[in-house]
């Protein structure tokens, strides 16, 4: 049987060899692997029996080589040194004598009975110039296939006239051993700095067993990989959901829903995480995404007249840290979206986490799957209520889970046990409202795309402060510049029909009517409180009194019968009609729009100017302007009625 391999332990091999007890052809060779020392041991211990043998019979004057062979036959059934058969197995009688006279050529040295193959590993015959042409393609930043480095290498050492003798296999070999050597430059050079980050260089193992829960909430967003209806356009999409997790529980305390990441998201989310956290975090662990990044978030002490923006963070007694860019190891939540990736899975809208992931339905040309997913969930896309319920449920579960990074402890008891009190929805509504400086225009306020007004600016030049929520952008709290005196509450302009009387509807009109009088109201006040400060207005030049002109003093002088002969005269004159300038108009159309104004008023159109309107109605020209020419004959009409009033 194989011997244990003890250092400092001998053991003799066989009698024909003098000095065998004295050797130490047990011991472990540091020259050898394990695999080859074990493999020379097995081999020593056959030679010992097979030796063993070949005395007996040679002291029984039996044939020595018929008792070898005989052996060799019993050692190959694997049941004569069983556990020389496992290491070595069949073996012939040719090949033990081998061994045997190695052994003898080395002064019974088992080391020389170790397998030879394998001792040039690592060493190629690949030639420095077949390497070096090799390898300068190989790092190409295109990061080309094995295939093609060694057919570009042949092809290019050849056009130059350089000899190749090695094939391309060993040109490959070579390349993998040293790409195994030089993992990082291999990387670096084919892949780029994120590569290097992801696949080779260390990481830092944080142990959030020192947190409490609330200590840190890690935010950042996620792109859905499943479709939800779009909001606004009806059409499903792939939203984001932006989440915000506790680092200490491993629990997603909250998240919100939006077709982009924006400001907007970033802040309803936090409340939300805030209200069932139950107290203030304090460190916020943000990703260096656009929206996170944003001012409105992170400045502690801006002027207003230099950005116009408080730090809402900062508000909170929050302080933020940011994440190194494009190094998923640094945000732990990344972790957590990829767990999340299962009930993604599960949903009927799923697209796939990549290109290759795809389902089949949304594969080309897979007609049948198109249709058995078409009749089994009839075109279902969740809305974004229904997608934020079914995430709900699916975090109540994962929160159920014993996590491995808690030492099988369930996120929902660790977020439990540290949650706070409770904050006031109200008060937290207060401070996250964002602040900022703006000018007044004639419609208001311009804010986020869209005109905020309200009575009370109107005629108010000068900048204001204003306060917005941006989960509620239904109105604005205006204030003034320094932010002590409250001006309003401004709601947003409801845009009108273009041409409500045409192809509106009532309440469009009652819109154009509301804002036609809203208009006029606004004007007869202030023309009012004008026309007492012009009354009021003090004569910057002194007028002269009237002077009496020659003329005049010449004609009062005239006498009786003189005057009385002018005026029989002046009787006897006959007076010439002189006609008035006729009105002119640049088109036809004005000429019409003209005549529609005057009647619209009341008054009465000559002959000539009816029979020109009805004329004008049959033309193209009138067909093409008919809305205009109806939006402006109920505008008179309304106007009439009103001073009517």
């Amino acid at each position: 049987m194989l011997p244990e391999v003890v250092a400092g332990e001998t053991q003799a091999l066989s009698p024909t060899c003098p000095d065998l007890t004295a050797l130490s052809l047990y011991k472990r060779s540091n020259n050898l692997s394990e695999a080859e020392n074990r493999i020379a041991l097995a081999r020593a211990d056959l030679i010992r029996a097979y030796m063993k043998e070949k005395d007996k019979a040679k002291t029984a004057k039996q044939s020595v080589v018929k008792a070898g062979m005989v052996f060799i036959q019993g050692y190959n059934t694997g049941h004569l040194l069983p556990k020389v058969f496992e290491v070595l197995g069949k073996t012939s009688f040719q090949t033990v004598q081998t061994w045997i006279r190695k052994w003898l050529d080395s002064d019974c040295d088992y080391t020389a009975l170790a397998t030879q193959y394998g001792n040039r590993k690592g060493q190629r015959k690949v030639t420095e110039d077949e390497f070096n042409s090799a390898l300068s393609f190989a790092l190409h930043p295109n990061r080309l296939r094995m295939a093609e480095i060694t057919r570009l290498t042949k092809m290019s050492l050849q056009r130059r006239g350089i000899p190749t003798p090695s094939h391309e296999s060993t040109i490959r070999r070579a390349l993998e051993d040293w790409r195994d050597t030089y993992y990082d430059k291999w990387v670096f050079c084919r892949e780029g700095e994120k590569a290097l980050n992801d696949k080779v260089l260390p990481y830092l193992e944080r142990d959030a067993g020192l947190l409490d829960v609330g200590d840190v909430l890690v935010a950042d967003g996620h792109t859905l990989n499943f479709q939800v209806l779009h909001p606004f356009t009806g059409k499903p999409v792939r939203m984001t959901m932006v989440t915000w997790y506790d680092w200490a529980s491993c629990m997603p305390a909250g998240w919100e829903i939006m077709p982009t990441e924006n400001v907007q998201c970033v802040a309803a989310s936090l409340r939300r995480a805030i209200l069932t956290l139950g107290k203030m975090p304090k460190v916020a662990y943000l990703d260096n995404g656009k929206a996170f990044k944003a001012k409105l978030f992170t400045d502690k002490d801006i002027d207003f007249e230099e950005t116009g923006f408080y730090g809402m963070f900062a508000r909170l007694g929050m302080e933020t840290i940011f994440a190194w860019p494009y190094n998923a190891q640094s945000k732990p939540v990344e972790r957590f979206f990829g767990t999340f990736s299962g009930i993604e899975r599960l949903m009927p809208t799923f697209s796939g986490t990549s290109i290759q992931d795809k389902p089949a339905h949304l594969l080309r040309n897979e007609r049948l799957h198109k249709q058995m997913h078409e009749k089994k969930y009839g075109g279902w896309v969740p809305t974004v209520e229904e997608a934020d319920q079914i995430i709900a449920g699916w975090v109540n579960e994962y929160a159920g889970r014993a996590h491995a990074g808690l030492k099988g402890l369930r996120p929902r008891d660790v977020f439990d046990a540290g949650k706070g009190p409770g904050v006031d929805p109200v008060a937290l509504r207060f401070l996250m409202m964002s602040m900022e400086i703006k000018s007044v225009g004639r419609n208001g306020i311009h804010f986020m795309g869209r005109n905020y007004y309200d009575v009370e600016l109107y005629g108010y030049k000068r900048r204001v402060l204003i306060r917005y929520d941006l989960e509620d952008l239904s109105e604005i709290y205006v204030y003034d510049e320094a932010g002590k005196k409250e001006i309003c509450a401004a709601r947003p302009i409801q845009p009108v029909h273009p041409v409500a009387k045409l192809t509106g509807i009532k309440e469009d009109m009652e819109l154009v009517k509301e804002g036609i009088r809203l208009k006029k109201g606004l004007k007869n006040g202030t023309v009012k409180e004008a026309r007492e400060y012009i009354g009021a207005a003090p004569m910057l030049v002194a007028i002269p009194d009237p002077q009496i002109t020659q003329i005049d003093a010449d004609f009062k002088t005239l006498p009786q019968a003189e005057a009385e002969h002018i005026e029989e005269e002046a009787a006897k004159m006959r007076v010439l009609p002189f006609p008035a300038p006729e009105k002119t108009w640049q088109s036809d159309a004005d000429h019409y729009e003209d005549c529609l104004e005057r009647e619209c008023k009341g008054e009465v159109l000559p002959l000539k100017e009816m029979e020109f309107m009805r004329a004008f109605e049959q033309m193209q020209e009138y067909r093409d302007l008919k809305g205009r020419f109806e939006f402006l004959r109920d505008y008179w009409l309304t106007e009439g009625r009103e001073k009517s009033l």
